[in-house]
């Protein structure tokens, strides 16, 4: 696809890195500040859309919604953070200039106060993750109510970004820019599996946010070259943390085209139908070339999506990215009805977290689940090893 390559060979070309000298490094590592983001959202945080896409509006069967990320249960009021403390920054990170995000999943009770808090997924250290597991379980809300009464509300999401404010956009650790190069020109002439494997050995290293959005950019852009789709979802989900805040400007629109396909080719339609408006033009498509085959995508996804018929999508565990053992895979419903087919490999359960139901189950061709429109929006989540596949059949 020309658009695609044209599109990443002039990313590459043009990424600035900016040095530092020794001293200025130490000086702000020594005054590292910590930025905290929440999105305490009904939907994982996972499939937020980017602002720049948009597909054409298609009509669903009658009653029903193609994007149920407003899926709000009648009657329910989700509940109002009222207070929260950030998390510390782990000294032993603040040394090294590294810096982290990390996407939580958790329950409000009934009282306002959380619980069954997870790490769903993260980049930086495990001292990061636990620091933002700890801060979020102090944190304090106006509790969901239901009918006026005071509720639990499950399947909340929550980010928290662990960044030195004074690094800012920049590269700052000669090896990652030493790995990067070398990766970036494998890939740039063809090379795929070569320069996929010398950028996976950046995260062995100490990485800024601007340095990691850089790097799993060019991997999602391998991998989907490769046609991995369920990794280039990992890494391209990665190089949007913050809706892209890490990239710059003008590299934004391509990347935000490749996890449109990337979530599509992974079953996610529903991010298809949530998305807003795609840009006419950029200066990193300028025949509109990747743009019209990213519609093309949309609009065949979009269609299936609408259909009254079952919705058939194909899954495969990937190594969970929070760090725990085996494999998961996470996908947001589209439909009020699903089962499984056609297993492959060992699959251990699923669990269904919707705003007010949590339930869990095995994974076989027997059981058929059927949520109540009062669960509101919902996130499957299989588990099971790394590579173990099966078809997902939602119904209306």
């Amino acid at each position: 696809m020309k658009g695609a390559d044209a599109c990443y060979y002039e990313f590459r070309s043009g990424i600035m890195w900016r040095r530092m000298s020794k001293a200025m490094k130490f000086r702000v590592a020594a005054a590292s500040v910590l930025s905290l983001a929440l999105s305490q959202t009904l939907l994982a945080a996972g499939t937020n859309v980017p602002s720049a896409l948009a597909p054409p509006a298609l009509a669903p069967p009658a009653g029903k919604q193609l994007c149920a990320d407003k899926l709000i249960p009648p009657g329910f009021v989700p509940a109002v953070l009222s207070s929260r403390s950030p998390p510390e920054f782990p000294e032993a990170d603040a040394a090294e200039e590294r810096e982290g995000w990390v996407r939580l999943g958790f329950t409000i009770d009934a009282e306002g106060e959380t619980k069954d808090i997870v790490v769903l997924d993260h980049v930086g250290s495990q001292n990061m993750a636990r620091a933002a597991r700890l801060a979020v379980k102090r944190w304090r809300y106006k509790p969901a109510t239901e009918q006026s009464q005071p509720v639990e509300q499950f399947a909340n999401s929550a980010e928290i970004l662990f960044r030195d404010q004074r690094i800012g956009n920049a590269a700052i650790h000669d090896a990652v820019v030493v790995k990067f190069d070398e990766g970036r020109a494998l890939i740039a002439s063809g090379k795929y599996a070569e320069g996929i494997k010398v950028l996976e050995q950046t995260f062995e290293l100490p990485l800024t946010l601007f340095e990691r959005a850089r790097v799993s950019f060019a991997l999602a852009y391998a991998y989907e070259r490769s046609k991995d789709m369920p990794r280039a979802l990992v890494h391209v989900r990665h190089a949007l943390i913050e809706g892209g805040k890490f990239l710059e400007k003008a590299v934004l629109p391509a990347a935000q085209r490749l996890r449109l396909r990337v979530e599509v080719a992974n079953g996610n339609f529903h991010y298809a139908a949530c998305a807003p408006k795609m840009p006419e033009s950029d200066k990193f498509d300028p025949t509109g070339a990747d743009r019209k085959e990213t519609v093309k995508i949309v609009d065949d996804a979009l269609a299936t999506l609408a259909s009254p018929e079952p919705l058939a999508v194909r899954a495969t565990l990937i190594a969970n990215a929070a760090g725990g053992e085996g494999g998961i895979w996470e996908h947001p419903l589209s439909r009020r009805k699903f089962k499984f087919a056609a297993l492959i490999g060992q699959i251990q359960e699923f669990r269904l977290n919707c705003v007010r139901q949590l339930s869990n189950g095995p994974v076989d061709e027997t059981t058929q689940v059927s949520v109540p429109q009062s669960a509101g929006t919902c996130i499957l989540r299989v588990r099971g090893e790394v590579g173990a596949a099966f078809r997902l059949i939602e119904e209306w």
